[in-house]
């Protein structure tokens, strides 16, 4: 594990910087995009450079050269994985956040960690506030709702961003793989009994750099959980009509699904749609409707459709 000998962190040891976790991830590489554009110094290292598994080495670094905010976007995502690989889900997912609390705490130093809609059961039939009880019917969701209690409890000044349904062009997402189909004329099939939040990775990305600028600028961000999605909700099938609807594409080309279908080794949440009135009210930051941040990120992936006759 590389401490203050990386010249990248040397040169940010006078100064101010953001620890950037899970940079090469798809939320992390718009991170990236979103600081640079704000002019905020940060320091992504990858994973050879840090070993999310090793505690104590991150222990070590924060203490040699602490940053002003950690942004805690690495996680273990794979749900179905997570499941079978119950410890290192636990430990990438609540020991790590607990980890980074507890020396946030100490130091001074501001932590967003990064969540996620998979904390609900999705049985409640309406869009979850962040008062709302979780309720998590996975191992991924229980491990997500661990690291948010754990930090929250050792750094009250935490800002958990629970966000879903992430897509954007860091990395390939199911709103590539449905747009390059569609692109191409090819049938796909889509679930239409299972409701969430998409969200632009670039406009969460976004968010986040704001909320660091406003650390940066001595402004008062308070912290607590915030619900940082698209507006509105979709299910997998409108969300292919959208986009059939941005490339102009044969909408008879998709079929509806559904949930029950699907071979996932974890259950999902039906309707694990989330409400972001109160990150609006509180930071004053603005999340744009989910098919404004699905446009975004077709146009952004220069993808063509095969226009309707």
């Amino acid at each position: 594990m590389t401490l203050i000998t990386h010249p990248a962190l040397s040169e940010l040891a006078e100064r101010r910087y953001v620890l950037l976790l899970g940079g090469s991830g798809r939320l992390g590489l718009e991170c990236k995009t979103c600081l640079r554009e704000l002019a905020i110094p940060f320091w992504a290292p990858v994973r050879l450079e840090i070993d999310m598994g090793n505690l104590n080495g991150i222990a070590k670094l924060l203490a040699t050269t602490p940053p002003a905010v950690i942004i805690n976007a690495a996680a273990f995502t794979d749900v179905d994985a997570a499941e079978t690989q119950r410890s290192e889900a636990r430990q990438i997912n609540a020991d790590v956040p607990s980890i980074l609390a507890e020396i946030a705490s100490k130091l001074g130093i501001r932590l967003i960690q990064i969540s996620t809609d998979f904390v609900f059961s999705g049985q409640a039939g309406r869009a979850y506030h962040e008062e709302d009880e979780p309720e998590p019917i996975n191992w991924y969701g229980a491990t997500k709702r661990a690291g948010e209690r754990a930090a929250l409890m050792a750094a009250p000044s935490t800002i958990v961003l629970r966000t879903a349904w992430l897509h954007g062009n860091g990395r390939p997402s199911f709103v590539h793989a449905f747009a390059h189909k569609l692109a191409n004329g090819e049938r796909i099939r889509a679930i239409a009994d299972r409701f969430g939040s998409p969200t632009s990775a670039h406009s969460l990305a976004n968010q986040i750099a704001l909320i660091c600028k406003s650390m940066f600028d001595g402004d008062d961000v308070p912290g607590g959980i915030y619900h940082a999605v698209g507006k509105g909700s979709a299910s997998p099938f409108e969300i292919a009509h959208a986009i059939a609807g941005e490339l102009d594409a044969d909408v008879s080309l998709i079929a509806a699904s559904s949930a029950s279908e699907q071979p996932d080794i974890a259950p999902r949440p039906v309707y694990a749609v989330l409400d972001c009135q109160k990150i609006e009210e509180i930071l004053g930051l603005s999340c744009e409707h989910w098919q404004d941040g699905l446009s975004h990120t077709i146009q952004q992936a220069g993808i063509r459709g095969r226009r309707v006759a």
